[in-house]
């Protein structure tokens, strides 16, 4: 090799070391001069990793596309938005919100919770290199049938579950056996057949009726999101386009991401104010009206925020949102009192995950999902007893491994976790997925990166809701053994009707 040819070679390498490091450690330094927080530079290095691993992981699907997403960077970057970011910008009580009534977190116990964030992570990344999933690919997969009869299951259970979902009691009209059923019947199902409907909008397969369809169901998750308090219900749909987009086009949805970013931004600072109205008195209004109310508040406190020329209004309104995406002051608190004041406490925290395969319509007093939650929520003083029936907190598998077993715990929780996440890549975002196995799996997406949900609701939830969503699109399902022989899901338009595609 001559020397002009080495020195181009190594030109390349430094170019390639310095796309995998630069750009996550500019943005690491750009937040750190923009924050009013005192940030140790052992903190600073444990952030700057959480955002460097996902981001090599994304460059490295990006080189490969050995997937339709980019699955274990997903994963990292949700690790960095809840710990990270909060390094930067949030708060350093327990809650996250600058509050003189709310318990300080130490910068030690800062300092660890990253460092558990980090182990975390590279545990979930040796997990799902271990590749121990790969056997699921041998199983009979589902797919989608070809065909007008198809499309037409589609369109119904799209428009049913949609309209099911504007009666606030029917999740209780079967009782506690029956809950779980009907919430994933107005939740997932609809969400897979509007996240099926929608590829075929994005590539151009789409008939006028289902262009209308799809626009209508985000409009109306738009409406009840807003009429009842919750941001999560049409930021998940926005994330689920994004990552539609994502797995046709292999390209980041810039257009969601911002959407996601402005939606939460403009509402959270409203939320409170509207609970306090509409969640603590019996204010009979209509959806819309509740909607404008919301939308309402968070404009003037925006506007109270632009308009004040101390900071202080603007700092509290992105505080309050920060604060809805961010454990590390909660992990923080367990780490203070773990175990000097709560004794580590073993597999109790599990055991639902023990009876979670059990039909509740059978065993009726079966043990709350909850159960983890409620004990973390009282034993670390985040809510009383009382409490407990108003207002739900989860801290994430990653700090209810440290609580059970300490840091040997996150180590092999999340190694665990990282054969779990493996497995639903396989299923769900493997190249060779048939469309309806990629929309349930993009479907299911927003409550994989959840990092608030603990185990029992983190896994029992996902297979349940898995089962039972299949068991409703069986009439339109056909099983294949063979992952590469695809068929191929067309929806026709005027020439008369195939719907969807794999890719």
């Amino acid at each position: 090799m001559s020397e002009s040819e080495l020195a181009h070679y190594h030109r390349i390498r430094l170019f390639s070391v310095s796309l995998y490091v630069v750009p996550p450690f500019l943005v690491s330094v750009v937040f750190y001069l923009l924050s009013s927080n005192e940030i140790w530079w052992t903190q600073f290095v444990f952030a700057f990793l959480l955002l460097q691993m996902p981001w090599m992981a994304y460059l490295n699907w990006r080189k490969k596309l050995d997937a339709k997403l980019p699955f274990f960077a997903l994963i990292g970057s949700m690790y960095w938005t809840y710990y990270a970011l909060s390094l930067f910008w949030g708060g350093r009580t327990v809650s996250g919100r600058d509050s003189p009534f709310d318990k300080m977190v130490t910068p030690e116990s800062i300092t660890w919770s990253l460092a558990l964030a980090v182990v975390a992570v590279f545990a979930i990344w040796m997990g799902m290199r271990m590749r121990l999933a790969r056997r699921i690919t041998k199983i009979k997969l589902p797919e989608l049938k070809p065909g007008l009869r198809s499309l037409h299951y589609l369109r119904l259970l799209l428009v049913v579950g949609s309209l099911l979902s504007l009666w606030e009691g029917l999740p209780y009209i079967a009782g506690e056996a029956g809950r779980q059923p009907i919430i994933i019947l107005v939740t997932t199902v609809p969400v897979l057949a509007f996240a099926l409907l929608f590829r075929n909008v994005l590539t151009g397969e789409a008939e006028a009726v289902d262009k209308i369809f799809v626009l209508g169901f985000l409009l109306l998750r738009l409406l009840v999101g807003l009429s009842s308090g919750w941001l999560g219900s049409f930021a998940s749909i926005i994330v689920v386009c994004g990552a539609i987009y994502f797995a046709e086009k292999r390209r980041v949805p810039r257009l969601a991401l911002f959407l996601v970013i402005f939606f939460t931004l403009f509402f959270q600072v409203g939320k409170e104010e509207f609970r306090k109205v509409y969640w603590s008195t019996d204010t009979e209004t209509s959806k819309i009206d509740r909607a404008r109310f919301w939308a309402d508040t968070s404009l003037a406190k925006w506007h109270d925020a632009a308009s004040d020329a101390t900071g202080e209004a603007l700092e509290a309104a992105l505080n309050s949102t920060f604060s809805r995406v961010s454990l590390l002051t909660q992990t923080a608190n367990v780490v203070e009192m773990t175990p000097s004041v709560v004794p580590y406490q073993g597999a109790q925290l599990y055991s639902y995950l023990v009876v979670t395969w059990i039909p509740r319509v059978l065993w009726p007093e079966k043990p709350s999902v909850s159960e983890a939650n409620r004990f973390y929520q009282v034993t670390y003083g985040l809510s009383t007893e009382e409490g407990l029936e108003t207002v739900a907190i989860g801290v994430g598998v990653m700090t209810e491994a440290y609580i059970s077993f300490g840091w040997i715990g996150v180590v092999g929780i999340m190694l665990l976790m990282g054969i779990f996440y493996d497995a639903f890549q396989n299923l769900f975002f493997r190249n060779a997925s048939d469309v309806l196995m990629t929309g349930l799996g993009i479907a299911l997406l927003p409550q994989i990166i959840n990092g608030e949900a603990q185990m029992a609701v983190y896994l029992g939830g996902i297979v349940q809701q898995v089962a039972f969503t299949l068991l409703v699109f069986s009439p339109v399902i056909r099983w294949r053994a063979n992952p590469d022989n695809l068929s191929r899901f067309v929806s026709s338009g005027r020439r008369g009707s195939q719907v969807a595609v794999s890719s």
